[in-house]
């Protein structure tokens, strides 16, 4: 060993950690002899992945294994700042060896010495608590744009049903067929979906997640299928969702809101495979699976003229129907945990329990909101709680539930009889209804109808092709 070689080992005196990669980057080996290097629940998760998803400011340029690979040779620094998964920075002193096989080099090892200084290291530890906590990783740092964060073992629940749903879906990890989702606002759909997603072959592919009912039908239509530069004002070309999915999963989310014309244009790239940007004249083979989901029942809005007949076969070959809250008080207890552990970490309070009061209230309320609406109750009574409060009592909680007695009986009439849905779908329901009834009673004259309704007859023309009315 040279002089310098040696000067360099004298100088980190010790080794933190140990990280193993093959020669395309994979992380194959990982251990920290440092409990301070980085936390143990990064460790156990990072095998399999490649170095730069994990840590997230080195590349092939500036990693010392990279480096160490691509020029076959030993690479040594005396300081490189790394930042994980999480967010959080540390400062290594990394010594990095190629490693060489039959004459070809198949991966490096690196040693590592933690050189942080104690007050950055109290900050990272600080926020990596607030990060992570009972769990290999919070769903939201599997960082990704196009990948499923949520695995079946985020999906928490001692129900039955619940239960054989996740049995269920671990037994269909070899089947592409279409998945439908059906349940109540926040109850978890898309959890369900991404859970799918990564329990099937296709997990390693891309998972693209679009809200139907967030975007405008003509840009909706740009959105899933793509466009070609001068197909509208101020296009450009630019792929669809279908082609991004490709070899993987594409989900839509309250796919009853979608207009029943593009269901039709939807239609199509489901029987056929092919999928065509607006205003292209190729076309592109695709292979994407569809998991979607309705807070209505198929059938329902098949009946309502929500969803189109022949797209619900396409579309709900698996269904899965997921029981709204009230009628799993028993998942109400792991769940609460869940998110008191999560906002303690992220307000910074201690609470450990809630008081029977509020847990008396939590188990008669019907939750309308199901999950998500809990998730809020918890957030906002530990944000009233005071540092050092250790119970959940009823008056941090007790305003939003005047709110919700405020809402029900406002203008003096009980509205829980009310189905809570989306505003857009409330609309649309009413305003077909409107239309079929004024049809009814001229005998089908459209000029007619547009006077009664009060809107422009161009305008009932287009709306009687939007709901298809015969």
């Amino acid at each position: 060993m040279s002089e310098n070689k040696r000067d360099f080992f004298k100088e980190m005196e010790y080794v933190d950690g140990v990280t193993i990669i093959d020669e395309k980057g994979t992380i194959q080996y990982s251990i920290k002899f440092n409990p301070n290097f980085y936390p143990e629940m990064i460790e156990k998760n990072i095998i399999g992945k490649k170095l730069d998803e994990v840590f997230v400011s080195i590349d092939q340029e500036t990693s010392t294994l990279y480096t160490a690979i691509d020029k076959e040779q030993i690479i040594k620094r005396k300081a490189q700042k790394i930042t994980d998964i999480t967010g959080c920075t540390i400062e290594t002193m990394n010594v990095s060896i190629p490693i060489k096989a039959n004459g070809k080099i198949i991966g490096a090892i690196e040693l590592s010495k933690d050189i942080t200084s104690q007050r950055d290291r109290e900050k990272y530890i600080y926020e990596i608590d607030k990060a992570i906590f009972q769990r290999k990783f919070l769903p939201e740092y599997r960082l990704g744009a196009d990948k499923a964060r949520y695995r079946l073992e985020d999906i928490i629940s001692n129900d039955s049903k619940i239960k054989g749903i996740k049995h269920q879906i671990e037994h269909l990890a070899d089947t592409k067929a279409p998945v439908f989702i059906y349940g109540e606002t926040g109850t978890g759909k898309e959890l369900f979906a991404h859970a799918v997603h990564n329990s099937s072959t296709r997990c390693d592919g891309p998972f693209i997640s679009q809200n139907c009912a967030a975007i405008p039908e003509n840009l909706l239509e740009s959105i899933l299928f793509g466009a070609t530069k001068g197909s509208y004002t101020g296009a450009v070309d630019s792929p669809g969702l279908f082609e991004l999915a490709d070899g993987g999963t594409l989900f839509l989310d309250e796919i009853n809101s979608m207009s029943i014309g593009l269901q039709a244009k939807l239609l199509r790239v489901l029987e056929d495979g092919y999928v065509r940007r607006l205003g292209d004249k190729k076309e592109k083979k695709i292979d994407v699976r569809i998991i979607s989901a309705s807070n209505e029942e198929p059938i329902k809005c098949i009946q309502d003229g929500k969803l189109r007949q022949d797209i619900y076969y396409r579309l709900c070959v698996l269904y899965f129907s997921i029981p709204p809250l009230r009628e799993r008080t028993g998942d109400i207890r792991p769940l609460m945990d869940y998110f008191i552990n999560r906002y303690n970490l992220q307000i910074d309070r201690q609470i450990h329990k809630v008081s029977k009061s509020v847990y008396d209230f939590f188990v008669s309320y019907s939750w309308p909101g199901n999950i998500r609406e809990l998730e809020h109750f918890i957030q906002y009574g530990i944000s009233n709680s005071l540092k050092g409060d250790e119970v959940l009592e009823y008056n941090h909680i007790e305003q939003r539930i005047e709110d919700i007695k405020a809402i029900k009986t406002k203008g003096g009439q009980d509205s829980g009889d009310v189905e809570l849905q989306p505003i857009k779908e409330a609309i649309s329901a009413l305003e077909l209804k409107l239309i079929q009834k004024a049809f009814r009673e001229t005998g089908g004259n459209v000029s007619k109808a547009a006077r009664i309704l009060k809107m422009p007859r161009q305008t009932l023309q287009r709306k009687i092709e939007v709901y298809e009315i015969k």
